[in-house]
């Protein structure tokens, strides 16, 4: 059993490091050249040199940084957070409106920008104070703004989604397809909730009499912004899914969309232009660097024969393979506790997805089980990042009172991923209608 010795000194390492806050790329790269040079000696370093430069020049990552470009551009531009308001004319009166309005937001922000950290920000400065006024409880106030954060991560365009289907080797086209129904169906699980707790508890939400209804040609006025919003969704989602273009075509086409738009409402200027190809430059930049990283560490476990050890002696165990699924989700809810979804992506899929192949799973299912568990990784106590997002913007908040706010958020996030693994066709049924690309 050298092989779990090995996987458990490389895992364990790599975890220490992570914690310790080192940066993540170089965590990856350094364990991973100082393992391989010790198995394989000086040699190893012109494989490490070749394998890394060639992760990084595949034409599956041109999504990545266009996608970054797109929300970059309404980020900076300010047509997110005009769409955020118009959206909220269409809420009426409902109980907890303000709630629902953030949840609202957040997924139409989600279709516009892929980062759950600037949706965080952006909800916990423009919604926070609104509902702290009218007298919000926090599991009405934060916890709809971690929900409305974490709403990024899975609704397409993801960048985290183009990440994850090309570090797992699966269709990026059908993986941005398939997050779209568990997206939408999780943001309404929280419209439900906020909606119903609010009636049968009116104090954690009080009803502002003040607020009159919008007038349908208020609700019509907003149209002018709502309208190319969605062209830009059906740009990207919509000639994908009619095979129109490939998920390369749909982002480039989306990032030109974006600037158009924004062109059009007059927001587009050199100073925006320029920040946000530095932002992109810069996050681009990071995500290839830290692939590259991975591709080491994929070579290290291959090398130790802990990969290919691991797939044998799990397709070999008498036990249901969906046992095993949930195996799977519960180390990678463990590991949310502590590292971010970047990190836990790099360890886990050099060892998860060898034993899918092996059991006969669909790739792309699991893929989106995997997805919220990114998601959930983010806001999960301790150390979610979006956690540490919210309390720098309002450090006068208590770390207990986050936490607890936080806490019906994951445990719907944990129900609707238990409803995935129980009816897979919820995840699969979209991408069984695509059209495929022209040739």
């Amino acid at each position: 059993m050298d092989w779990v010795f090995s996987l458990a000194i490389v895992v364990g390492v790599l975890l220490a490091g992570l914690i310790s806050g080192l940066p993540v790329a170089f965590t990856f790269i350094g364990i991973s050249v100082a393992g391989l040079y010790l198995v394989l000696g000086p040699g190893a370093l012109s494989l490490i040199a070749a394998g890394a430069f060639d992760s990084v020049g595949l034409f599956v990552f041109i999504p990545l940084p266009l996608f970054v470009l797109m929300g970059e551009i309404l980020m900076r531009s300010g047509i997110a957070s005009l769409t955020v308001d118009a959206a909220d004319k269409w809420i009426g009166r409902v109980p907890a409106r303000l709630s629902v309005s953030t949840v609202a937001g957040g997924t139409i922000f989600a279709t516009l920008s892929g980062s759950s950290m600037a949706a965080v920000a952006v909800f916990g400065s423009m919604m926070l104070p609104q509902m702290e006024r009218k007298g919000y409880q926090p599991d009405m106030s934060l916890g709809a703004i971690f929900a409305a954060g974490g709403l990024a991560v899975l609704i397409p365009p993801s960048a985290l989604a183009v990440l994850l289907g090309a570090l797992a080797k699966v269709s990026i086209s059908k993986l941005l397809i398939a997050i779209v129904i568990p997206g939408l169906l999780l943001a309404l699980v929280y419209i439900v909730y906020f909606v119903v707790r609010a009636i049968l508890q009116p104090h954690l939400a009080p009803v502002d009499e003040s607020i009159a209804a919008a007038t349908w040609r208020e609700r019509l006025a907003t149209l002018w912004l709502l309208l190319p919003l969605g062209l830009i969704i059906m740009v990207v989602t919509g000639f994908i899914f009619f095979g129109i273009a490939t998920a390369s075509e749909a982002a480039a086409l989306g990032a030109l969309t974006a600037a158009v738009l924004a062109a059009a409402h007059r927001r587009l200027n050199w100073p925006i232009v320029r920040e946000s190809l530095m932002a992109t430059v810069a996050t681009s930049s990071m995500v290839l660097l830290i692939i590259a990283g991975s591709t080491v560490y994929s070579q290290l476990l291959a090398t130790t024969g802990a990969s290919a050890k691991l797939v044998t002696l799990v397709s070999g165990l008498d036990i249901y393979p969906v046992l095993l699924v949930v195996g799977m989700q519960a180390v990678l809810f463990v590991l949310g506790c502590f590292i971010d979804g970047v990190s836990i992506m790099l360890i886990t899929l050099p060892i998860f997805m060898p034993v899918v192949q092996a059991l006969g799973l669909d790739p792309i299912w699991i893929c989106v089980l995997f997805m919220i568990q990114l998601e959930l990784g983010g806001i999960t106590p301790p150390f979610g990042l979006l956690l540490f997002v919210l309390r720098g913007i309002r450090p006068d908040i208590s770390t207990l009172v986050i936490y607890r706010a936080v806490v019906p958020v994951v445990a719907m996030q944990i129900g609707v991923a238990a409803l995935i693994m129980i009816f897979p066709e919820i995840a699969l049924w979209l991408p069984k209608l695509m059209t495929p690309p022209s040739p």
